[in-house]
């Protein structure tokens, strides 16, 4: 446990490090060091994906070549909004969440056969792990005051999650894909998140607003965006889980040591991405 919190607090110190640098402008215009975090964030997502899947040689370096050019796409995109790119990420940003709605659809089948070659194929592979590029395109795209807090309170759901399941927890929530995970503490991973929805995408909160399009009026819509980004969230993180117990592994990867691999950092991101983005286009 010791270690897990070891690693969880230098990924943060990191994450911070380069949020820092990037509001006071020393990496450049754009916030070039969090979209670099969310880079090696979204690839390394799904290098692992694709080991869990069974994807070898020539096919494993294909598929992740094309993740590279999927995030370059989301990439530009935030550069050039007014242009093709934009568009061309558009249709990207849907494809991821198409993919999140066909994760869900598996949920409530539990792990099997069918999740695990659904977590095998390539095409699923970029579009489900190239939900994180999503978030990187909202910083890039002058939206990073907001990226950055709709990531923490995604991130907050697995926290609140964890200590009301811990202290609270006695209804398994869903027992064939993750047995320790509980109703109590689905509760817990919705509740605080809104709370701090309150606090982070709330206008004024870091010196501007954090929505750029003027999407938050108020508390009413800060709370209720809250526990729509934690409910995505629970989701997120139960369709990871799905993948890794249909395809037999406890972690996607060891790159983080005791806290798992890259696909287990970005799990409650995969399908928050595309929505926040969604978002910001369809409201803005």
């Amino acid at each position: 446990m010791l270690k897990r919190v070891l690693v969880g607090a230098t990924i943060l110190l990191v994450a911070v490090t380069c949020f820092m640098l990037d509001c006071r402008g020393l990496v450049g215009e754009r916030p070039w060091c969090t979209a670099a975090l969310g880079g090696l964030l979204a690839l390394g997502s799904l290098a692992e994906l694709l080991t869990m899947g069974g994807a070898r040689g020539a096919l494993r370096m294909l598929v992740w070549l094309l993740g590279a050019a999927w995030f370059g796409v989301q990439v530009l995109a935030a550069l050039r909004p007014d242009g093709p790119w934009r568009t061309a990420g558009d249709v990207l940003t849907g494809a991821s969440i198409v993919a999140g709605l066909v994760a869900l659809a598996r949920i409530p089948a539990g792990p099997g056969e069918s999740a695990a070659r659904l977590a095998r194929h390539p095409l699923f592979a970029l579009a489900y792990a190239g939900g994180v590029a999503c978030l990187v395109r909202l910083a890039l795209g002058g939206a990073l005051e907001f990226a950055v807090g709709v990531v923490l309170v995604a991130k907050s759901s697995d926290i609140g999650a964890y200590f009301t399941g811990k202290f609270l927890g006695k209804h398994p929530l869903a027992p064939r894909i993750s047995p320790k995970k509980t109703i109590e503490g689905a509760v817990g991973g919705l509740v605080l998140p809104a709370l701090l929805a309150l606090l982070l995408l709330r206008p004024g909160v870091w010196g501007c607003d954090p929505s750029p399009a003027g999407l938050l009026t108020g508390a009413g819509a800060a709370l209720l965006l809250g526990l729509g980004i934690a409910a995505i969230a629970i989701v997120s993180d139960l369709s990871e889980s799905l993948f890794k117990r249909a395809c037999g592994v406890k972690d996607s990867g060891h790159m983080l040591g005791e806290a798992g691999g890259m696909l287990d950092l970005a799990d409650s991101l995969l399908l928050v991405g595309p929505f926040a983005l969604a978002y910001t286009a369809l409201l803005g």
